[in-house]
């Protein structure tokens, strides 16, 4: 009874005309930064971190939550109507958004994709106030032994993104994880395969690469079709808010996996929107009755995506407040901000800063409205921009992902990197490797790496990876994953 009142209390302190202009101020920052190529979330948090300095405690707080929910919901415009992921986190919604809009459904793709992402958010918010001491308690206990177990059960996506080649995507998951060993040693910084130039010595970065591949290619691929572009009607430019609903309603186990896995893989630090958002594709793709709809616009596919990586907010929450480690870069920053105030997250922060942390989950759970509002005001201008000529369109693409590449690390380099990776991912296009299996292991490759050989370096033990119950049930899953696959494929060969 008492945490409902300090929960009610948190409400109070953020329902005045202030905070909330303050969230919706966020909200449509994270959706603007989200939704131009490069410019990600976290930076969108990063420049209003010295804003926050004269704000109280809960005022920064409800601004970076704004702009975090935002961003997480705004990732999808770029990836539904120009198939670019605004963001990382948005990679798996060009896999269904982008081919619906494509054929003509543009606001009915945003619709599902808004609503599919506002129902995620207010379950990670609901988790995140419910059982974040449970869940961080849990996290904690993992070690690299667990997180080595866990990527390699990941890497077994790749398998279910090749689509019609297993050995193409398997081709193009080896070149991600190979593209993800260069440059500085994860742990002792020794230079690898970089031919001597010290551009190299950085990495390949992959939000040049994934503008790149995804971006450019789709660029050079659309100038070579001779500029065509769909004539939409007017009713299929706006937003059927009733319908969308319906759409999500109507695969409630696309849902509830997605949102379980987002809240789940957002309570282990270091992983995040960008895993969960393919994993949850993945894992709704093999469970749907549907499975050859996947990749040309189905309901379901843009649920999986949305719903987890706005879930997957709530989840990277839950390791800050309640253990002081931070999920991933954004909550480092929040968890900055509340430093700055002369507050330290950790096991005691929720017990002895009751005001702040409830204020915090009731700011989180407020901006989802706030955001699900901002979008649907602005995504009917969004979609106009499919009504713009393609000689127009392209250069204001193209400049977008070149300030999106080089502000990410001001690097010219990654400009460079930028449009190679757009003229390899055209190349693979017409050779019809997909390019999804490239991005997945570029992310989980170097993170793959780095686990395990903290693993080694704690114990040369191998059995470890076994014994460690944990570590074995993923390998178990990976191992079930892959022998789940198998047998869909034997079965629709033999239908």
């Amino acid at each position: 009874m008492e945490y409902f009142q300090l929960l009610g209390a948190g409400f109070e302190s953020v329902l005045n005309v202030r905070t909330i202009a303050l969230m919706i101020g966020g909200g449509i920052g994270g959706i603007v930064f989200a939704a131009i190529p490069g410019l990600s979330t976290g930076m969108a948090v990063i420049l209003t971190l010295p804003l926050t300095y004269g704000m109280t405690s809960v005022d920064g707080l409800a601004t970076m939550s704004g702009i975090y929910i935002g961003g997480m919901s705004g990732g999808l415009i770029g990836s539904t109507l120009l198939g670019i992921p605004g963001t990382s986190s948005a990679v798996a919604t060009t896999f269904d958004g982008f081919p619906m809009a494509r054929k003509g459904f543009p606001g009915r793709a945003m619709g599902i994709g808004i609503w599919a992402s506002f129902f995620g958010g207010i379950f990670g918010a609901l988790i995140l106030m419910g059982i974040a001491p449970t869940v961080a308690r849990l996290a904690s206990k993992l070690g690299p032994w667990e997180y080595t177990s866990l990527i390699v059960f990941g890497l077994t996506m790749i398998a279910s993104l090749t689509g019609k080649s297993l050995i193409k995507g398997f081709i193009a998951g080896v070149l991600g994880i190979l593209l993800g060993t260069v440059g500085a040693d994860p742990i002792f910084g020794a230079s690898r395969l970089t031919f001597g130039l010290r551009s190299l010595r950085g990495g390949l970065h992959f939000i040049p690469i994934m503008i790149g591949i995804y971006a450019i290619s789709q660029l050079m691929t659309d100038i070579e079709e001779g500029g065509q572009r769909i004539t939409y009607e007017s009713k299929h430019l706006s937003i059927p808010h009733r319908e969308s609903i319906l759409a999500v309603f109507r695969h409630p186990k696309a849902l509830i996996i997605s949102m379980l896995s987002g809240v789940g893989i957002g309570a282990l630090p270091g992983v995040g929107a960008t895993i969960s958002n393919i994993w949850s594709y993945d894992q709704v793709k093999r469970f749907s009755k549907n499975k050859k709809d996947f990749g040309k616009g189905a309901p379901e596919g843009i649920i999986a995506a949305e719903a987890s990586n706005s879930a997957t907010a709530g989840g990277t929450l839950i390791p800050m407040l309640a253990l002081g480690l931070p999920g991933n870069p954004i909550s480092v920053i929040m968890m900055g901000a509340v430093i700055i105030h002369g507050i330290v997250p950790g096991p005691l922060f929720i017990s002895k800063h009751p005001d702040l942390a409830n204020g915090l989950f009731a700011a989180f759970f407020l901006a989802n409205f706030f955001v699900l509002i901002s979008q649907s005001v602005f995504t009917n201008l969004y979609v106009r921009v499919l009504k713009i000529p393609t000689k127009y369109l392209v250069p204001i693409i193209i400049a977008f992902c070149t300030i999106g590449s080089f502000a990410h690390n001001n690097r010219l380099f990654d400009v460079y990197l930028m449009f190679t990776a757009g003229f390899v991912g055209y190349i693979f296009t017409k050779a019809k490797i997909p390019l999804a299996p490239i991005v997945l292991g570029l992310i989980l490759g170097p993170t793959l790496e780095e686990n395990f050989r903290v693993a080694m370096m704690s114990s040369s033990d191998l059995t470890l990876f076994l014994t460690r119950p944990v570590s074995l049930i993923f390998l178990l899953m990976a191992v079930g994953s892959v022998v789940l696959l198998v047998f869909q494929n034997y079965r629709a060969s033999r239908g």
